[in-house]
């Protein structure tokens, strides 16, 4: 067989897997996808970043198993990336990433693509689509990325793309790469913001990607600066501008297309080389060798006189150390499916920069009617706009009202600013909510810097007060909390409560004795006990074994708790526990905790049952991986479903009234998903029903 045919081959395999599976019950070590069940809809991604290589070490696994998903794949890169290399080098690094894209698409490394020129408000741009399936392209802006225009500690206006956006410099011209049909032009800040509207407009994607809007900071004068900063970002700010440029652009898209679903994830950058890395397996293996394609490690004869990739990387892809990693700005928590308190679930997310619910029709039906949003949609005005980042928090208040904890995001491209804040919705007695309150944002007790705001965590306690915590620039935590049962209490100021080079992720969870832990990781576990009503916090340290993201913890009825992540540096899922009053235990071994998972990034869903627990994350090929574990801290016995839709931001898992565990996944298309298991008798009934549509 050919290479395409091949490829052909594998890619049906996979689709099959993308677009679900059920009663795929497994060993530890083998993952079986069988009987699939169709999306709800159209399925388009459109990627947008800064420099031909941007998608591949940032944004892979999600852009392969996008490919797979047979759905539509549109990578924007605004950048010539010339990199002072001129002409030449552009349209090499242009070959290169042409060349991953057809490996992914299972093509021959130099298939033929179909190359047109586009008209575009700031010029002509490049259309790049696969001869084979015109469903992947690539879109070529060739802004000049020139170099950097300053290095004074703290200046953030070091790159032309980010004064661009800032306003410090009003046009920027293109770089016209070799052997392009492009006749070159120059983009205004407008400009480049209605381009990139236009583009979405066109291609109406499903899925937005970009880079990071709002990194890490360097939390002052003593942590190292390394040579990829900008300034105090921890990372280039052709990355964050173009994260920037395109949160404008969606919000006129949104704004010009009407109510819909379409979702904007941020990607991590540099930063990913800042800590322990969440790869591993067979999704470390396959970014890695796409990167070699793009770098041309193979040195084969193309025929193309520029070259066929881009030597500067070649075969040494993992050397920075951005490639092991692939991180979510927002990494958001796994408690959004929950029991209301007629018995009804419902799941909440956030897509389209909204809050939007699916309740269940009956109490333990199985069914979900629509999304319905929590508020009305705003038109914005322009570009000009605040919408929800894809994270939201939901809190359980003790009469089953819930609390919903955002992260909204705010941008103006008029003014060359973007902003985020922290908002709070509450569940009404009707069952409405009430418009958002904003929170602000806290501001780091050292740098007084009141950018890079963390994802909060949100809990009520067992005396009914609300708190929240998010990780401040200066990566220690702060908190705000308000008593929910008395009527006109307001909230407090934020407060730093510590923490040291603290990770984005925090997870909040109430014990028995209705008090408040919180939880997150740097080189240790950190926890802080806050008794219910509030008072000072606690805090402890546990040394664990490193991980590769950041944990999610499940207090247990009886006391203790369990908490799930994944391994640093090789991705594999990882349970412990914590008995009532004790230490975190990791296993007796380390085969004993490890639960296999290789491939999947990201939050781990937990939900105890008896003396084990079910653990879902988002695995393989971005489908949704269930794990069954029997007995906590023994390897034995333990069972594996992949399935689902996919690729899916994260999963969650919960039981319905009918003690049947649940599994939920908002797909690529924004619909919801859920399948279900009798989790009464088991093994006897281990079979999960078919994933349903809401």
């Amino acid at each position: 067989m050919s290479r395409r045919e091949l490829g052909l081959l594998g890619m049906g395999v996979l689709a099959v897997g993308a677009f679900g599976a059920d009663n795929a019950v497994t060993t530890a070590q083998a993952d079986l996808v069988e009987r699939p069940a169709q999306l709800a809809g159209r399925v388009a991604f459109l990627q947008v970043v800064a420099h031909p290589d941007d998608d591949l070490y940032f944004m892979n696994p999600d852009i392969a198993d996008s490919v797979r998903t047979g759905g539509e794949v549109t990578t924007v890169v605004l950048t010539s990336a010339e990199a002072g290399g001129g002409a030449a080098f552009a349209a090499a690094r242009q070959h290169g990433l042409r060349s991953a894209y057809a490996r992914m698409a299972g093509e021959q490394d130099d298939a033929p693509w179909r190359r047109s020129v586009l008209v575009t408000r700031g010029g002509e741009a490049e259309l790049c689509e696969l001869g084979s399936d015109s469903r992947v392209r690539l879109v070529f802006l060739d802004i000049a990325m020139g170099g950097y225009t300053g290095s004074t500690p703290g200046d953030e206006n070091h790159t032309p793309l980010a004064a661009l956006f800032h306003g410090t410099e009003t046009t920027r011209p293109v770089l016209k790469p070799s052997e392009s049909a492009i006749t070159g032009g120059v983009y205004t800040r407008d400009q480049l913001v209605g381009t990139l509207t236009d583009l979405m407009d066109r291609f109406l994607p499903t899925v937005v990607r970009t880079m990071d809007p709002d990194p890490e900071r360097r939390s002052g004068p003593k942590e190292r600066a390394w040579l990829t900063d900008s300034g105090v970002h921890t990372d280039n700010e052709d990355h964050t501008a173009t994260a920037w440029f395109t949160y404008a652009a969606y919000a006129d898209h949104r704004a010009r297309r009407g109510p819909s679903a379409v979702r904007l994830d941020a990607y991590v950058g540099y930063g990913n080389a800042r800590w322990r890395h969440n790869l591993g397996g067979a999704s470390e293996r396959e970014k890695l060798r796409l990167l070699g394609v793009y770098g041309w490690a193979d040195r084969r004869n193309c025929g193309d006189p520029v070259g066929c990739g881009d030597r500067t990387v070649g075969g040494n892809a993992a050397r920075p150390g951005w490639s092991q990693s692939t991180n979510l700005r927002h990494v958001g928590t796994t408690d959004w499916l929950r029991l209301g308190p007629d018995g009804r679930l419902r799941a909440f997310a956030a897509t389209d920069g909204r809050a939007v619910v699916w309740t269940e029709t009956a109490a333990g039906s199985g069914r979900f009617g629509r999304g319905v949003g929590i508020e009305k949609t705003r038109v914005s005005h322009q570009n000009t706009a605040a919408s929800l980042t894809p994270h939201l928090e939901v809190a359980v208040a003790r009469d089953g009202r819930v609390q919903l904890v955002g992260l909204r995001a705010t941008t103006d491209p008029d003014q060359g600013t973007w902003r985020e804040e922290v908002v709070v919705a509450e569940e009404r007695s009707d069952g409405g909510f009430t418009p958002w309150t904003s929170l602000g944002t806290p501001i780091g007790p050292v740098t007084k810097d009141a950018t890079a705001v963390g994802c909060p965590a949100a809990v009520v306690d067992g005396r009914g007060t609300l708190h929240v915590f998010v990780r401040n620039a200066d990566m220690s935590v702060s908190w705000r909390h308000r008593d929910l049962t008395t009527p006109g209490a307001r909230w407090t100021d934020w407060r730093d409560i510590g923490g040291h080079r603290v990770r984005d992720g925090l997870t909040a969870a109430v014990t028995r004795n209705g008090d408040v832990e919180l939880h997150a990781v740097s080189h240790q576990l950190w926890t802080w006990r806050i008794a219910a009503g509030g008072g000072d916090p606690s805090v402890t340290h546990s040394v664990l074994p490193p991980m590769g993201d950041p944990p999610t913890v499940h207090t247990l009825r009886g006391g203790g708790a369990l908490l799930a992540t994944r391994a640093a540096d090789t991705g594999i899922l990882t349970l412990m526990s914590r008995p009532a009053d004790g230490a975190w235990r990791p296993g007796d071994t380390a085969a004993d905790a490890a639960l296999g998972g290789q491939g999947g990034f990201g939050v781990v869903a937990v939900q105890p049952h008896v003396g084990g627990a079910f653990l879902a994350q988002r695995g393989e090929r971005g489908l949704v991986e269930v794990v069954w574990q029997p007995r906590v801290g023994v390897a034995d016995g333990v069972r594996r479903w992949l399935s689902g839709p996919g690729p899916i931001l994260r999963p969650s898992l919960t039981v319905d009234v009918r003690g049947r565990v649940v599994a939920a996944a908002v797909g690529p298309d924004g619909s919801l998903y859920t399948a279900r298991m009798d989790a009464r008798d088991l093994p006897r009934t281990l079979e999960w029903r078919p994933w349903a549509l809401a």
